[in-house]
């Protein structure tokens, strides 16, 4: 039976010569996966030169195999890794990037010194994940908070029913753009208009005259992709006003965008009185990324 190194090693030199991108890190992780292990647990049967049966050997060669065909990690393993969560993804949902930790980062340094309660509304939620983290880490600081995820794609909303169902978060099927809907999903949201303290989203923003790569259409379906409009702005626009009406006074907003939207999108907050303290925020690769105000 061969050892767990050698198998990690194996995974990886296919993975490398695939020129998938980070071979090192989806081998352990793919290994882990078939193992059921915690990456953890796995580095100790490394460092003592544990074996692995011929049968699990199998199951690793067929997840690489579906791998190196470009189908995502995530989908293979049903998980995705976000701000320190495992959440669950499925073929046909967006699965969360890293970039979009960002946003998270940067709302709960904005929230850094509240006692709570909170209230805040994710718009656009996909997966969960925002709703998710945010929820998991102000648990963690004490801070009392309540928030509402809403998603259009009914398989996106299960998805995140799941992924926030440890947390005081309500998943609402509705139209993120429309408030009446949104109210019709949660007839209590009707007397919380105007009141949350943080409006998130992470909304469709690819200009639809851009085409993204196959890679990218086979791991997301084009409704959280494209914004809805030739650069990409119409369904951002829509969520900067829905922010507007349900924002409290000096409520926080957050929203990630295409990195051709930065000057655009900040011009047309600046130019609302409605918003006051409008800034660009760069992701990791120093990309402007997002847009944050404060409800004037």
């Amino acid at each position: 039976m061969p050892e767990v190194n050698h198998v990690i090693r194996d995974v990886q030199n296919r993975l490398t010569q695939a020129g998938i991108e980070s071979p090192h890190a989806e081998a352990t992780l793919i290994v882990a996966h078939i193992l059921e292990v915690e990456r953890g647990r796995l580095g100790v049967m490394q460092a003592l030169g544990e074996s692995i049966d011929e049968n699990t050997v199998a199951k690793i060669d067929q997840l690489v195999a579906a791998r190196v065909t470009r189908v995502p990690l995530q989908h293979l393993t049903g998980e995705a890794g976000f701000y320190g969560l495992e959440l669950k993804v499925e073929p046909g949902v967006f699965i969360p990037r890293v970039e979009t930790e960002i946003l998270v980062e940067t709302t709960l340094e904005h929230f850094s010194g509240a006692a709570g309660p909170l209230k805040i509304l994710d718009l656009c939620t996909g997966t969960g994940a925002i709703a998710a983290a945010l929820s998991h880490r102000l648990g963690k600081q004490h801070v009392e908070t309540m928030l509402w995820a809403v998603e259009l794609e009914p398989q996106a909303v299960q998805l995140a029913q799941h992924n926030t169902a440890d947390y005081k978060v309500t998943v609402l099927c509705a139209d993120a753009t429309d408030a009446d809907e949104m109210v019709a999903a949660d007839p209590d949201l009707a007397e919380l208009i105007g009141t949350f303290d943080a409006v998130v989203s992470n909304p469709p923003y690819i200009p639809t005259h851009t085409r993204v790569s196959q890679r990218e259409a086979d791991q997301d379906p084009a409704l959280a992709l494209y914004g809805g409009s030739a650069d990409g702005t119409y369904i951002p626009r829509l969520i900067t006003e829905q922010a507007l009406k349900w924002l409290a006074p000096g409520g926080f907003f957050m929203m990630e965008h295409d990195h051709t939207h930065a000057e655009s999108i900040a011009d047309t907050l600046r130019q609302n009185p409605g918003w006051k303290h409008v800034a660009t925020v760069q992701d990791l690769t120093t990309t402007d990324r997002f847009v944050s105000a404060i409800r004037a």
